[in-house]
């Protein structure tokens, strides 16, 4: 089917439940760069701890984008395992109604190809830049596409696994994403919309590399970085120009702008790098930004250059205790380092948001209260974002817990099991024993500013709320109700809140802890 491709192609590019989806946007420059048409559509839009399926409706609004755009190669974006039903069900609609290739691409399809391949008719299996742009150089060249580095393809119930490209080493090379272009649909709900979902958004999220430099067992980058052996460098990064040039360029596009956001792994900490961007970034930008940190980079001169430069948010991953961290993730990162960061960002005045990952089968009432106490030591006032361990498939974690029976094949992130979709972040309404309901909603508690620490440290001792926790649950959700209600006020007044993130929050059934 591959070779049938016309070379006028019409490529359509599907994001499922993700507005953002940066390969989308990145695929869609990189056609319309090569001379052909691109139409990205953006299927539905995620939701706090919930999976909306698409309707009848919806399904049928695609299909008819696709028949009326011309669509000659569709492209599905698979970012997470727990898409794989619905990308399944949506190629079956596409096949039924057109004989058109289907390819998928994402970093499901990079941990779980041999399930993916069951339902495409090709799968993108290295960065899909590079691949896409030797599939769109074979199509002008009028070359075999069924052979095309980078791809396995299902021709008549075989699989041809082509060899991998190579990593882009030099990412000034790519295209910035595409927020200009008017082919641009939005599918949720009985309307098609013609339009680009973010371009109202106040808040611009890009990266500045890709790849990262550590190796957390929990994390997809632990089963990719593998994936990717002998390939490239995995961790990359753009240089300043490049990203000064991208922010400068979405003003263009981004009416509203009012604060950056970094979402590299950890943002950059290479010395020269760090010190062009903040002698550059307040004078060609000017907006304040946000960034993501490991606690072992957190010094204070790196600090203090940026907090000048106008950083005033930052994310680190805490985890849990050291214990945890350390036998079931692969971070080694000491107690003292986690507080000295903490310290740092309270001196600086730095609104700091530390990383919480509960729900793991190893935790015993020694190392909940560990965390605990710890926590109680980071300077306030802080944010807390908690977790709930969600296990994804082919990640060292994975093999680890497997391999020493901690979980079971079902307990892996999958076809059946979608723990994305119920407790990607903890709520207090999700069954859990009572003890540790208990500490959950000790955690809840201890980023609410307005609660004094005496008072949740004393009811961290009390033995009763440990074995009957629900009171506890009732004062923690009331807390985090009005804590809530804080948030998004100070986010109106700054002009950084929006409908799609009360859409996106707004679960009554799984409250978003904060």
């Amino acid at each position: 089917m591959f070779d049938r491709i016309e070379k006028n192609v019409v490529f359509g590019i599907v994001s499922l439940y993700d507005f953002e989806n940066n390969a989308v946007r990145i695929l869609a420059a990189l056609t319309r760069a090569q001379g052909f048409k691109a139409v990205e559509i953006y299927f539905k839009d995620w939701k706090n701890n919930y999976f909306e399926p698409p309707t009848e409706v919806e399904i049928n609004n695609l299909l008819a984008i696709i028949k009326e755009q011309g669509i000659n190669l569709l492209g599905f974006s698979v970012r997470a395992t727990a898409y794989h039903n619905v990308a399944a069900q949506l190629t079956r609609a596409v096949k039924n109604k057109f004989d058109i290739p289907v390819i998928w691409g994402g970093t499901h399809v990079l941990l779980s190809p041999d399930m993916c391949i069951e339902s495409a008719d090709a799968l993108c299996v290295s960065e899909g830049e590079v691949a896409m742009l030797e599939l769109f150089r074979r199509i002008k060249a009028g070359e075999s596409l069924k052979e095309t580095p980078g791809l396995w393809v299902n021709e008549k119930g075989e699989t041809l696994k082509n060899p991998m490209k190579n990593l882009c080493e030099d990412l000034d090379t790519l295209p910035f994403r595409d927020y200009s272009s008017s082919d641009k649909y939005v599918v949720f709900g009985r309307k098609i919309r013609q339009e680009d979902p973010m371009v109202i958004d106040p808040v611009y999220r890009m990266m500045c590399s890709r790849g990262c430099p550590f190796n957390c067992a929990y994390c997809y980058n632990s089963a990719i970085v593998t994936i990717y052996k002998d390939k490239g460098r995995y961790h990359r990064i753009r240089s300043v120009d490049s990203v000064l040039s991208e922010l400068n360029s979405s003003r263009k596009s981004f009416k509203n702008l009012k604060r950056i956001r970094f979402d590299d792994e950890v943002f950059i900490f290479q010395d020269q790098w760090v010190d062009e961007f903040c002698e550059r970034y307040p004078r060609e930008i000017g907006l304040p930004f946000e960034i993501f940190t490991e606690p072992k980079l957190v010094k204070f001169p790196y600090m203090e250059k940026l907090r000048k430069a106008g950083l005033d948010v930052v994310y680190m991953g805490v985890q849990n205790s050291y214990r945890i961290t350390k036998e079931l993730y692969d971070r080694h990162t000491a107690e003292d380092t986690i507080l000295g960061a903490g310290r740092i960002f309270h001196d600086l005045g730095i609104d700091a948001r530390y990383q919480i990952i509960v729900d793991d089968p190893l935790s015993n009432e020694e190392d909940r209260e560990t965390l605990f106490e710890l926590l109680t030591r980071i300077p306030r006032p802080y944010e807390l974002y908690l977790f709930s361990l969600t296990v994804f498939p082919n990640t060292t974690l994975a093999s680890k817990l497997l391999q020493e029976g901690l979980i079971s094949e079902k307990d892996v992130e999958g076809i059946s099991a979608q723990k994305t979709f119920k407790q990607m972040r903890v709520s207090l309404n999700y069954p859990r024993p009572p003890n540790e309901t208990f500490w959950v909603s000790i955690l809840v508690l201890i980023s609410k500013n307005f609660i004094p620490l005496w008072l949740i440290k004393s009811l961290a001792k009390n033995k009763f709320l440990m074995h009957h926790p629900q009171p506890l649950v009732i004062f923690a959700q009331v807390s985090n109700v009005l804590k809530m209600a804080v948030v998004v006020m100070r986010m109106i007044a700054r002009g950084e809140f929006t409908l799609t993130l009360l859409r996106r929050w707004t679960n009554f059934r799984s409250l978003i802890t904060q």
